[in-house]
Protein backbone atom coordinates (compact mmCIF):
# COMPACT_ATOMS: atom_id res chain seq x y z
CA UNK A 1 0.00 0.00 0.00
CA UNK A 2 1.69 3.56 -0.94
CA UNK A 3 2.13 5.95 1.81
CA UNK A 4 0.22 9.20 1.62
CA UNK A 5 3.28 11.57 0.63
CA UNK A 6 3.76 8.59 -2.73
CA UNK A 7 -0.09 8.86 -3.63
CA UNK A 8 0.46 13.05 -3.49
CA UNK A 9 3.24 12.07 -5.80
CA UNK A 10 1.66 10.05 -8.38
CA UNK A 11 -1.17 12.43 -8.18
CA UNK A 12 0.85 15.62 -8.88
CA UNK A 13 2.66 13.97 -11.86
CA UNK A 14 -0.81 13.01 -13.14
CA UNK A 15 -2.14 16.36 -12.85
CA UNK A 16 1.08 17.92 -14.29
CA UNK A 17 0.43 15.37 -17.46
CA UNK A 18 -3.23 16.74 -18.24
CA UNK A 19 -2.23 20.29 -18.30
CA UNK A 20 -1.89 22.27 -21.36
CA UNK A 21 1.63 22.65 -22.69
CA UNK A 22 1.61 26.73 -22.34
CA UNK A 23 4.44 27.70 -20.16
CA UNK A 24 3.89 30.81 -20.55
CA UNK A 25 6.84 33.99 -20.29
CA UNK A 26 6.07 37.94 -19.73
CA UNK A 27 8.93 40.11 -21.19
CA UNK A 28 8.58 43.90 -20.02
CA UNK A 29 8.94 46.15 -22.43
CA UNK A 30 12.49 47.39 -23.41
CA UNK A 31 14.20 43.57 -22.72
CA UNK A 32 12.75 41.43 -25.34
CA UNK A 33 15.47 40.73 -28.48
CA UNK A 34 15.06 38.98 -31.45
CA UNK A 35 17.27 38.00 -33.70
CA UNK A 36 20.24 40.88 -32.36
CA UNK A 37 17.78 43.53 -32.06
CA UNK A 38 15.71 45.14 -29.67
CA UNK A 39 12.13 44.79 -30.03
CA UNK A 40 9.76 47.50 -27.93
CA UNK A 41 6.70 48.76 -28.41
CA UNK A 42 6.17 51.68 -25.84
CA UNK A 43 5.33 50.10 -22.39
CA UNK A 44 3.52 46.67 -24.07
CA UNK A 45 4.44 43.70 -22.64
CA UNK A 46 5.33 40.69 -24.26
CA UNK A 47 4.02 37.15 -23.61
CA UNK A 48 6.15 34.18 -24.56
CA UNK A 49 3.93 30.83 -25.15
CA UNK A 50 2.68 27.90 -27.05
CA UNK A 51 -0.95 29.00 -29.44
CA UNK A 52 -2.12 28.60 -32.82
CA UNK A 53 -0.49 31.44 -34.77
CA UNK A 54 3.20 33.09 -34.44
CA UNK A 55 2.09 36.14 -33.02
CA UNK A 56 -1.25 37.78 -31.63
CA UNK A 57 -1.76 41.88 -30.16
CA UNK A 58 -4.48 41.51 -27.43
CA UNK A 59 -5.40 43.81 -24.82
CA UNK A 60 -2.30 45.70 -23.67
CA UNK A 61 0.28 43.40 -25.00
CA UNK A 62 1.79 41.37 -27.52
CA UNK A 63 1.84 37.67 -27.67
CA UNK A 64 4.65 35.41 -29.69
CA UNK A 65 4.61 32.11 -30.19
CA UNK A 66 8.37 30.31 -29.38
CA UNK A 67 8.38 29.53 -33.03
CA UNK A 68 9.13 32.95 -33.59
CA UNK A 69 12.76 32.91 -32.29
CA UNK A 70 13.61 30.24 -35.20
CA UNK A 71 12.70 32.64 -38.58
CA UNK A 72 14.92 34.96 -40.27
CA UNK A 73 15.76 38.04 -38.57
CA UNK A 74 12.88 40.44 -41.24
CA UNK A 75 10.43 37.85 -39.89
CA UNK A 76 10.96 37.76 -36.34
CA UNK A 77 11.09 41.72 -36.59
CA UNK A 78 8.18 42.09 -38.88
CA UNK A 79 5.68 40.04 -37.33
CA UNK A 80 6.69 41.80 -34.02
CA UNK A 81 6.66 44.85 -35.54
CA UNK A 82 3.04 44.31 -37.30
CA UNK A 83 1.42 43.25 -33.74
CA UNK A 84 2.75 46.61 -31.98
CA UNK A 85 1.20 48.28 -35.15
CA UNK A 86 -2.31 46.98 -33.93
CA UNK A 87 -1.17 48.53 -30.39
CA UNK A 88 -0.67 51.62 -31.46
CA UNK A 89 -3.07 51.49 -35.09
CA UNK A 90 -5.80 49.46 -34.08
CA UNK A 91 -7.22 46.61 -35.69
CA UNK A 92 -6.69 46.95 -39.34
CA UNK A 93 -4.35 44.37 -41.27
CA UNK A 94 -3.32 46.43 -44.00
CA UNK A 95 -2.32 49.31 -41.69
CA UNK A 96 -0.20 46.90 -39.27
CA UNK A 97 1.71 45.22 -42.08
CA UNK A 98 2.29 48.76 -43.87
CA UNK A 99 3.32 50.51 -40.59
CA UNK A 100 5.73 47.49 -40.05
CA UNK A 101 7.47 47.34 -43.64
CA UNK A 102 7.82 51.00 -43.29
CA UNK A 103 9.75 50.51 -39.55
CA UNK A 104 11.51 47.93 -40.78
CA UNK A 105 13.00 50.11 -43.72
CA UNK A 106 13.53 52.85 -41.18
CA UNK A 107 15.48 50.98 -38.79
CA UNK A 108 17.41 48.88 -40.92
CA UNK A 109 16.34 45.59 -39.84
CA UNK A 110 14.12 45.28 -43.61
CA UNK A 111 16.77 45.67 -46.70
CA UNK A 112 14.53 45.06 -50.44
CA UNK A 113 16.00 41.41 -50.38
CA UNK A 114 14.64 40.23 -46.84
CA UNK A 115 11.63 42.20 -48.39
CA UNK A 116 11.52 39.66 -51.21
CA UNK A 117 11.28 36.75 -49.06
CA UNK A 118 8.78 37.98 -46.65
CA UNK A 119 6.56 39.16 -49.66
CA UNK A 120 7.35 34.93 -50.87
CA UNK A 121 6.27 33.86 -47.40
CA UNK A 122 2.65 36.04 -47.27
CA UNK A 123 1.98 35.20 -51.09
CA UNK A 124 1.15 31.90 -49.60
CA UNK A 125 -0.71 32.48 -46.88
CA UNK A 126 -4.60 32.81 -47.05
CA UNK A 127 -7.16 35.35 -46.40
CA UNK A 128 -9.80 35.13 -43.80
CA UNK A 129 -12.05 37.12 -42.26
CA UNK A 130 -9.34 39.77 -41.28
CA UNK A 131 -6.96 39.25 -43.60
CA UNK A 132 -6.64 39.70 -47.22
CA UNK A 133 -5.46 36.81 -49.59
CA UNK A 134 -2.02 36.15 -49.63
CA UNK A 135 -1.44 38.37 -53.08
CA UNK A 136 -2.87 40.83 -52.30
CA UNK A 137 -1.41 41.72 -48.92
CA UNK A 138 2.14 41.13 -50.32
CA UNK A 139 1.84 43.37 -53.15
CA UNK A 140 0.30 46.37 -50.52
CA UNK A 141 3.63 45.39 -48.48
CA UNK A 142 5.89 46.29 -51.61
CA UNK A 143 3.91 49.56 -52.47
CA UNK A 144 4.65 50.62 -48.34
CA UNK A 145 8.33 49.85 -48.77
CA UNK A 146 8.30 52.13 -51.34
CA UNK A 147 6.85 54.99 -49.37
Amino acid sequence: MLNILSRFVILAIALSLSLPATAQQRVRSGSLRLAGFSASCGPVPTDIMHFGDIAASSGNRIIINPRLFTMPRAQQMFWYTHECGHQILGPSEPDADCWSIQQGRQQGWLNAEELGVLEALVHRLPGDATHVSGPVRAAHMRQCYGS
